[in-house]
């Protein structure tokens, strides 16, 4: 039997042989296999001693091959050696921080907070805050990773904290706000937090970096605009960057800064489309007198409905003034005041082929004209709907004693954050003596219906191209309008028109504090006061239409 048991233990090599060759899946089953037979054998107090050495020599073996994985970065491995340790021994507490990383590394969250869990019931110092905080930031509860970091902060001796301990919580209250919240307070606190770990390295690019979107988030453009600085003086800027920070001082009415950075638009990771023109670019500083100018169009309509406000002041300075325009918009402007010649992709499919000297993008005519804030407004009714669709759009829908609303809620985006809730506009209902008409194209009827006092017409059904919609909202008395083109359309005709604009809004509105938008004359912006919260601003919107009604009676 001696023999026997002997010839057994020798079996202890082949799971010996499979760790050296780094096949740890066929070790661990192999010292299983081996086990089994010893707790079989005959020599039974032999045998316990035996599986007492071996599993000590295989934890042995695991620690010091999990530390050169763990090195390696080979966390798969790494996770098989110290999930069998940690089986074995649960209490090396050493053992199951790097245990914890590995899951971390190789995203199963769930288990990765278990056992921070279980870790943070065994340490009693701030480290254990700090590794379940960032357990449950995986797991994206942001609160729970804001509540433990700042225990950890709490915990620990205020001179050994780091510029990197402040970025962390910054950083998880920031993730609070992006992904969950949307609350101010949470912006205001990952700033504060980041201002923090700026002082501990002030010229962190990553630092700074985080400064300034928590900044913008929280509407704290000073300290947004300090941290630009910073960022621009060492070099740091892509054109991505160049674009957020132009897009930053246009939204603060910072348009001679703006003027300076709006060209990386096209250079950025996601360009503006732009085509390729064979004749020089205008930058301003041309004289037009003698030459014709193509003003070509860019990203959406109502970009464009606005930048045509500007040829007033071209067809001044130019011999003559061409205005490359979306399809669906040139039956609108084709016959226009000012002279220019409208064309568009039906007409001529290559614009290199149209007789021009100069060329420019329209978004780039306030950089080229160099306006500031004080000059840079269209005002307004120089876009006019054909005086034909307007009568047709009247005798159709409009032959009634009622006071007349155009509601537009949606853009052409998917889920867009500018976009009214259908919901809030229920509120309508309470209105006395109107008529509701959508504007807004493709929405279905049915949703409509959900208005059982005020009847909404889906006049919107009828628009063939956007002459047919400045004919409709020139029969109106008002328009209540989210942020999209016919916003933009409805302030270039110069009616009178509600914006009610999300607590963070699209960068080119400069100015939103006024009774006007500062682009149109006509447009009064009102701004929710949080995030995604449009009851207070429909019900001013309401408010407005009421005086609009007691003005015209």
């Amino acid at each position: 039997m001696k023999d026997n048991f002997l010839q057994l233990i020798l079996e202890r090599a082949i799971w010996i042989a499979y760790l050296e060759q780094d096949k740890l899946q066929e070790a661990l089953f192999s010292f299983e296999e081996y086990k089994q037979k010893l707790l079989s054998s005959d020599e039974k107090e032999e045998a316990e001693k035996e599986i007492l050495y071996s599993q000590n020599l295989l934890i042995e073996k695991l620690t010091q091959k999990a530390a050169v994985y763990y090195e390696a970065k080979n966390y798969s491995n790494a996770l098989i050696c110290y999930k069998y340790i940690f089986e074995a021994n649960p209490s090396n507490t050493e053992n199951i921080k790097k245990y914890i990383i590995c899951l971390e590394k190789l995203s199963q969250f769930d288990l990765q907070l278990e056992l921070s869990k279980l870790l943070a019931r065994r340490l009693t110092n701030g480290e254990s805050y700090k590794i379940l905080s960032n357990a449950f930031e995986k797991n994206q509860e942001y609160y729970k990773a804001v509540e433990y970091y700042n225990k950890y902060i709490s915990a620990e001796n205020k001179k050994q904290l780091t510029a990197a301990d402040y970025n962390i919580l910054g950083c998880h209250y920031f993730n609070s706000y992006v992904k969950k919240t949307e609350h101010p307070d949470d912006a205001k606190n990952a700033l504060k937090n980041f201002e923090l770990a700026l002082q501990g390295n002030e010229t962190s690019k990553a630092y700074l970096k985080n400064t300034i979107v928590a900044a913008m988030k929280a509407k704290n453009y000073e300290i947004e605009k300090k941290c630009w600085a910073e960022y621009l003086k060492h070099g740091y800027a892509s054109k991505d960057d160049e674009f957020t920070y132009c897009a930053s001082c246009m939204r603060n009415g910072d348009i001679l800064e703006w003027a300076k950075y709006y060209g990386s638009r096209f250079e950025k990771n996601e360009p503006t489309i732009y085509p390729k023109i064979n004749k020089p670019e205008w930058t301003g500083k041309e004289d037009l007198s003698k030459s014709t100018l193509l003003v070509h169009y860019e990203q959406g309509y109502g970009d464009n409905f606005l930048m045509f406000g500007y040829m007033p002041r071209l067809v001044k300075m130019a011999k003559h003034v061409i205005y490359y325009i979306q399809n669906n918009a040139y039956e609108l402007v084709k016959n226009n005041d000012f002279g220019v010649e409208v064309v568009c992709h039906n007409i001529e499919p290559d614009v290199n082929k149209l007789k021009f000297d100069y060329h420019i993008p329209c978004m780039s005519l306030p950089v080229a004209l160099n306006l500031d804030k004080h000059n840079i407004s269209v005002g307004g009714g120089y876009i006019k709907p054909s005086s034909e669709l307007v009568s047709q759009f009247k005798n159709k829908y409009f032959n009634n004693n009622k006071f007349k609303i155009g509601i537009a809620f949606e853009g052409v985006a998917a889920n867009n954050k500018r976009d009214i809730p259908f919901k809030n506009l229920l509120a309508l209902e309470e209105l006395e003596n109107v008529q509701l008409y959508c504007l807004t194209k493709d929405v279905d009827d049915n949703k409509l219906k959900e208005f059982k006092k005020n009847k909404v017409i889906n006049i919107a059904k009828d628009f063939n191209n956007f002459a047919d919609t400045a004919a409709a909202i020139a029969n109106t008395d008002i328009v209540l309008s989210s942020d999209n083109c016919i916003l933009n359309l409805a302030g270039a005709i110069g009616k009178k028109t509600i914006g009610v604009f999300n607590y963070h809004y699209e960068f080119r509105w400069y100015d939103l504090t006024g009774e006007t938008c500062g682009w149109f004359d006509s447009v009064k912006p009102i701004v929710n006061n949080e995030y995604n919260d449009w009851t207070l601003s429909i019900q001013k919107a309401l408010d407005l239409i009421k005086q609009a009604m007691e003005n015209k009676n």
